[in-house]
């Protein structure tokens, strides 16, 4: 009996650490759009929102989400590595196309690094608000 506990208990932990790996290893970051391809009705976008979202092919990339990628990554607090100059991000964020689809949309929108910079100026910031001034005079280019 107790040999049955154990290896249930073990199986249960192999299991556990395998889903714990997979969730936490890092991917490449990649840029989302949404999809504008969809020929058929959109079943449940509430629970399977990833439906509405697709990997951006080269063409489709915003025009300043190399450029503002890591900023905005930063603004969020999104946890990434960068390796040979591409950045990386767990698998759990990049499962969640909705949210990556944000911050693809937020390399390119100029309002919202508008908005920053207000913030920065109340709350004192000078480094930050110096970047985002430097990120702003980049849109008017």
């Amino acid at each position: 009996m107790k040999k049955k506990i154990y290896i249930t208990l073990g199986a249960v932990t192999l299991l556990f650490s395998v889903y714990y790996y997979w969730q936490n290893r890092y991917v490449e970051l990649r840029p989302v759009v949404q999809r504008k391809d969809l020929h058929r009705p959109i079943l449940f976008s509430e629970t399977f929102h990833n439906q509405l979202f697709k990997i951006a092919n080269s063409n489709e990339v915003p025009r300043y989400y190399y450029k503002n990628i890591k900023y905005v990554l930063n603004r969020e607090s999104q946890d990434y590595i960068v390796k040979n100059g591409v950045i990386y991000i767990k698998y759990k964020y990049m499962n969640d196309m909705e949210m990556i689809w944000n911050y693809t949309t937020k390399t390119s929108n100029l309002d919202w690094f508008k908005s920053q910079k207000e913030m920065d100026s109340i709350n004192g910031d000078a480094k930050s608000k110096e970047e985002l001034y430097r990120i702003i005079k980049g849109f008017r280019k």
